[in-house]
């Protein structure tokens, strides 16, 4: 029970001051991306999102979720959501060209916004996506790990994500995204990426929503679904 207690309060420790230090060193990137969420909502363009891998779960944050706005639509498909075949599912993450079958169909451009999000920020889907995007006018918005994206080579004759996005959140994650080493584990445990990305994406939403009502416009929000009739 001991060593329990000592791995729960070393991981209480260190998520709480990494969700402190993240949501104070991103304060201006949060208050930027707020008033670009907050201008393309009132031109009446897009928000959209994108996420490879576990950052779905990201974007999964923005739509649909209880406390989220009506405004984001999601760049995702039966084939990278799958669960039959997680395998295959993340394979997609590095196969080339095959941003097109997400935005093939988009009529996207100049006023749209697009949450990229990605830890390493160096996968081909997301880089291809990301510079999709900018060739169409889009405002990117990257969501990564700083650390983790400078460690890592970036994919063959791409840039990594830093070098794209307009706007850029850290989530002051550690490379590998693991915290914690657990004697008797080989590898670490504990991530941080979506804990923190979820924070911040809810700080700028939140920042987004009072500048929206300050600007006379009362933003849809998702409501709960499974409040009873309380």
């Amino acid at each position: 029970m001991g060593a329990q207690r000592t791995v729960r309060e070393a991981w209480r420790r260190h998520i709480v001051g990494l969700l402190d230090q993240a949501l104070e060193r991103n304060d201006a990137a949060i208050d930027g991306v707020a008033a670009a969420i907050t201008t393309t909502i009132l031109a009446g363009r897009h928000v959209y999102a994108f996420g490879a891998g576990h950052s779905l779960a990201l974007v999964s944050e923005m739509h649909r979720r209880a406390g989220s706005m009506k405004a984001v639509r999601p760049l995702w498909n039966a084939e990278l959501t799958s669960r039959t075949d997680a395998e295959a599912a993340g394979k997609l993450e590095n196969q080339a060209g095959y941003y097109k079958e997400l935005t093939g169909d988009l009529d996207w451009g100049p006023g749209d916004l697009c949450w990229v999000i990605s830890n390493s920020g160096r996968n081909t889907l997301v880089v291809e996506l990301a510079l999709e995007a900018r060739r169409h006018g889009v405002t990117v918005v990257g969501l990564v790990s700083r650390e983790h994206s400078g460690v890592v080579s970036a994919a063959p004759g791409l840039p990594k994500l830093p070098e794209i996005a307009d706007y850029l959140l850290d989530n002051g994650g550690c490379f590998g995204d693991a915290a914690l080493d657990i004697p008797g584990v080989a590898e670490r445990m504990a991530p941080t990426s979506t804990i923190v990305g979820a924070a911040l994406i809810h700080a700028v939403w939140a920042e987004a929503g009072e500048r929206l009502v300050a600007r006379g416009y009362v933003p849809e929000v998702w409501g709960s679904a499974n409040r009873g009739h309380v």
